[in-house]
């Protein structure tokens, strides 16, 4: 892992890791020459610090309370299963939510899912918020898939997979989809 010397460089690897513990680490790790820098770069390096500490504290604390719940929290191996997901999520037999208009919608977790999945495979989002739909009713799909992508904007393809393979397996079948018929973990 090498170090970088630009402090725009820097600060925007740190940007761009977001809210992953581990990409953010990584940019803080080759950012390390920000500390000895007085000015605005210090400042941030510093805060980006302050919040991989806040990350690091919250996901302690989340595991604390799921391990309370017996809830055990995985690391998934994305290149295991991501060939697999990737063209097969879609077709589970989602559960869909009346709307206003006779309108349908899929449960968030498929949005959620969507979201990570274009991340990883388009990168960010650059498509207008659809408004219609082409029966003249609000596109309430179109909407919900374009503010899934949009909310994952920034992160990189090979966290927004990590991501799409944790949600996968972690969703609740019962409540977003009739069977479960998943590809087994």
């Amino acid at each position: 892992m090498g170090t970088m010397n630009d402090p725009e460089t820097a600060l925007a690897a740190i940007r761009a890791a977001g809210d992953d513990f581990q990409s953010l680490l990584e940019a803080i790790k080759k950012a390390d020459f920000l500390d000895a820098m007085p000015g605005d770069h210090r400042q941030a390096y510093r805060a980006a610090k302050t919040k991989l500490k806040k990350i690091h504290l919250a996901a302690k604390k989340k595991a604390e309370e799921d391990a309370k719940k017996g809830i055990v929290t995985k690391n998934y191996d994305v290149d295991k299963y991501w060939p697999q997901l990737k063209d097969t999520w879609e077709s589970l037999r989602w559960r869909l939510k009346a709307m206003p208009g006779g309108a349908t919608k899929k449960p968030d977790a498929f949005y959620e899912l969507y979201g990570f999945f274009k991340q990883a495979t388009e990168g960010d989002n650059t498509e207008e918020q659809p408004v219609w739909a082409e029966t003249g009713g609000l596109d309430f799909e179109g909407r919900s898939r374009w503010e899934a992508w949009n909310k994952t904007k920034g992160m990189s393809s090979e966290v927004a997979k990590k991501k799409f393979v944790s949600v996968y397996f972690q969703m609740d079948a019962k409540a977003n989809l009739y069977n479960d018929n998943r590809i087994k973990e």
